[in-house]
């Protein structure tokens, strides 16, 4: 494992070996200023030579893999684990406050669609724009500890026609279902016959709208097979929870996603954007490596026909929240859970104790608590912290830990 070098104005210069990083904390030119992945600061001037870095990433919805090369080895592979409950968490807030409103005020009419925010041209829903700050984090956090020369990223463009019609080609584009038709709207109004379809037996208004059975703040999509027609008072009554439709979740979600993920990254970074087939074919022709979204990113990093020397070590990383939020028994109350410390330690601290060293998943106020690894896997549930436990890393918003790696070849 490399030891990563910033000079004494906290620039990346290029890593080193342990052995040259221990030589130069034992005689004082260094000192550490991260554990995890391990990095040292300069004490005094250095040359400042730095040598051609390629860095590439693999973006995800789920997941985002990435990789750094030099002087053909790998200096640098990590996998983020980035956030997808952000949409719940809203959700549930949504409720305690709605709930709080019934127990302390007044009645009044539900209101939505009431926030300037909401309606502001160019807005992200919260969970888009959580992944898209975690692909930026992580960009960050790499250029941060290594002077990188060049980005590579593999957009991950889709193609929404040919997902939802795999046998679409040719000028079948241009006789979609869309054909004849003003705009997706017409379309709709007209394939439901203009009809109202909540299917309540109550008196509909005459004016029409167009509602998305998944809603776009939740991954919906704009697609003919998301709409449905709705007369103005059902639909109106269906957003203030008076009713609901049984929705069939949407078959491009993930690619919906990253194509807005790829768009807003496109404008806010300059980086050489590639494709999945390209990386595909680097992985398991040239470089022979299982699928993985770090072994992408390393793909992605390669020229034609260029291999690269393995790393025996991976970064595993993932995105948590700030707090966590829990309705205590009971219909009239709810708490926070708390984010203090107990014996001397917070949730997702990672510690060293004599049942193994993990971070702490649940806590126990008779001092047992339960210990897992990055990846979710139990380390051990009854782990008595008050004995011999020694905390390696605080808690943050990125939980880091670095793993040995089993290389496999490709299938």
């Amino acid at each position: 494992m490399l030891v990563y070098v910033l000079n004494q104005h906290s620039k990346p210069l290029m890593p080193c070996k342990p052995q040259k990083a221990r030589k130069l904390l034992e005689s004082g030119k260094a000192k550490v200023v991260s554990r995890v992945p391990f990095t040292i600061k300069l004490l005094h001037g250095s040359s400042g030579h730095k040598q051609e870095i390629t860095a590439g990433m693999d973006t995800g919805s789920e997941t985002v893999g990435c990789a750094a090369i030099a002087n053909g080895k790998v200096i640098y592979q990590s996998e983020v684990k980035i956030r997808t409950d952000v949409s719940k968490k809203m959700q549930r807030r949504a409720m305690y406050r709605c709930t709080r409103r019934g127990r302390k005020c007044r009645y009044r009419k539900p209101r939505f669609l009431n926030r300037s925010s909401a309606r502001k041209a160019g807005r992200l829903a919260p969970s888009l724009l959580s992944k898209l700050q975690s692909h930026l984090r992580e960009k960050a956090q790499i250029e941060k500890i290594l002077p990188i020369s060049h980005w590579k990223v593999e957009t991950a463009s889709f193609d929404i026609h040919k997902i939802t019609n795999p046998d679409v080609s040719g000028s079948d584009y241009q006789k979609g279902k869309l054909k004849g038709y003003y705009n997706i709207r017409a379309f709709v109004l007209n394939r439901d016959n203009y009809k109202c379809l909540s299917g309540r037996k109550v008196e509909h208004s005459k004016k029409l709208h167009v509602h998305h059975i998944i809603f776009k703040s939740k991954g919906g999509t704009n697609t003919p097979d998301n709409l449905l027609t709705l007369c103005e008072s059902c639909h109106s009554d269906l957003h203030a929870g008076k009713f609901e439709l049984r929705a069939k979740k949407s078959k491009t979600k993930h690619a919906t996603e990253m194509g807005i993920i790829k768009a807003r990254l496109l404008k806010i970074w300059d980086f050489e954007e590639t494709f999945g087939y390209e990386t595909k074919f680097k992985r398991e022709q040239v470089l022979n490596l299982a699928k993985s979204h770090s072994n992408d990113a390393i793909a992605i990093c390669c020229g034609d026909n260029e291999t690269v020397k393995q790393s025996k070590f991976i970064i595993h990383k993932r995105h948590v929240a700030k707090g966590d939020y829990q309705q205590t028994k009971g219909v009239r109350s709810e708490k926070i859970i708390p984010t203090g410390k107990l014996f001397g330690f917070k949730k997702h601290d990672f510690i060293q104790t004599d049942k193994g060293t993990g971070f702490i998943k649940g806590k126990r106020s008779t001092g047992y608590f339960s210990l897992e690894t990055i990846l979710g896997e139990v380390i051990h549930n009854s782990a008595n912290i008050k004995k011999n436990a020694v905390r390696l890393k605080a808690r943050t918003t990125t939980l880091t830990q670095i793993m040995e790696m089993a290389i496999h070849p490709a299938a």
